[in-house]
């Protein structure tokens, strides 16, 4: 993002807040698998003080600055547009995260913390309405290093990002260390005032309003990013995993039915397929799921076309296993294997890679490093990034 002064000056002159649109929810509840990954990354608050006292000492709480310098595509609203603009970085600040809401993210005692200041003028931080939804959501667009505006890149989308935005420093690291081309990374979550936390939030999102979503994903933020952004969507990837996994199977079925196509590649990263079918106790209302198992019909994507142009990886932890009684109940690397069988039948280029003795969360990051160095190969610059005149 720009340095203050710059933002400073541009809020005087463009968008001022726009609290209006700002949604009202209960603040995030913490979530296992939440905690697991964050776990994962602090270290004690006592040695971050003891580095940060000096600055922390003079540092003013400031609220969040907002302005425009957006391009807005005509699939959005007027509503929309106007509750759609750029702010100051909030994610590497809690002081103005928590003026806004809560700060899902506990950096403020992390080394991913201090990494993703180190790297803050990459990041671009976009709050983005949907009247559809009536839902306002918090995107990050991180820029590799050395951006080059004039040169197109493909964009790493990274959905249900609160669960993995810990994981932006080391993805940037691969672009800064050579490892990888350069790419843009995209991430998007519920901003800091609203829901996107816990389990019956995330279903009704990725579950019910499945269609509602790919919508605004595919017709407005994606639209948004490549008007204001050069990008290459045949070389785009599309991430989600869990409730989030299902979703990414979900877009990847449905992406035939939209003009525009922002991805070439998705990562299915253990789907809860389950969700759909099965009730757990205490669980989701899946009465309200119409066809519960259109999933194992891939949504009819072949009752409509004969072949998917698309390449697909599908991953899981070996030792995933659920929480709760379901004894007939396939695991979530065995329903990962059956999707890659049925796709397989159709002849679409799919891959699985099952991850052995790593349960649900912790070989994400692994995947990442992986996943990304063999489809951003060092050196492979295509021809759509090269310099334009």
């Amino acid at each position: 993002m720009k340095k203050t002064a710059l933002v400073l000056l541009l809020s005087s002159l463009l968008a001022a807040p726009l609290t209006s649109c700002d949604q009202k929810a209960p603040s995030p509840s913490s979530s296992e698998e939440a905690v697991t990954e964050q776990a994962a990354e602090t270290v004690s608050e006592t040695e971050f003080e003891a580095e940060e006292s000096t600055e922390t000492e003079t540092e003013e709480v400031t609220e969040p600055q907002y302005f425009s310098e957006l391009v807005y595509p005509d699939t959005m609203t007027e509503k929309e547009k106007s509750c759609t603009c750029y702010r100051d970085v909030t994610i590497t600040h809690p002081d103005k995260a928590s003026k806004i809401g809560v700060y899902y993210a506990s950096y403020e005692t992390s080394k991913t913390f201090r990494e993703l200041l180190a790297m803050e003028d990459s990041i671009r931080e976009l709050k983005i309405y949907d009247e559809e939804l009536d839902t306002t959501y918090l995107a990050h667009i991180i820029l590799p290093p050395d951006y080059d505006e004039n040169k197109k890149y493909p964009i790493f989308f990274m959905n249900d990002a609160q669960y993995w935005f810990n994981r932006i420093p080391e993805i940037w690291a691969l672009i800064n260390d050579g490892e990888t081309e350069p790419f843009i990374t995209v991430t998007l979550g519920n901003d800091y005032d609203s829901d996107g936390y816990s389990d019956d939030a995330r279903f009704v999102k990725f579950v019910l309003d499945q269609e509602k979503l790919l919508d605004f994903i595919t017709n407005d933020l994606m639209k948004l990013v490549s008007l204001n952004y050069k990008t290459d969507s045949s070389r785009s990837v599309f991430f989600g995993h869990s409730l989030s996994g299902l979703f990414a199977h979900y877009a990847l079925c449905n992406s035939d039915k939209y003009e525009d196509q922002p991805f070439a590649s998705y990562v299915i990263g253990s789907p809860a397929l389950w969700t759909y079918h099965f009730a757990k106790p205490g669980g989701f209302d899946i009465s309200l799921i119409p066809d519960q198992h259109a999933f194992e019909r891939e949504f009819d994507y072949f009752e409509r076309n004969e072949t998917m142009d698309k390449n697909v990886f599908i991953c899981a932890g070996g030792d995933e296993h659920y929480e709760f009684p379901a004894p007939d109940l396939a695991t979530i690397p065995e329903d990962s294997q059956a999707l890659f069988d049925r796709l397989a039948s159709h002849g679409v280029n799919a891959e699985i890679m099952i991850y052995e003795g790593k349960n649900h969360m912790n070989y994400v990051g692994d995947m990442f490093l992986e996943y990304l160095k063999k489809t951003f190969p060092a050196g492979d610059v295509s021809e759509n990034q090269t310099q334009e005149e």
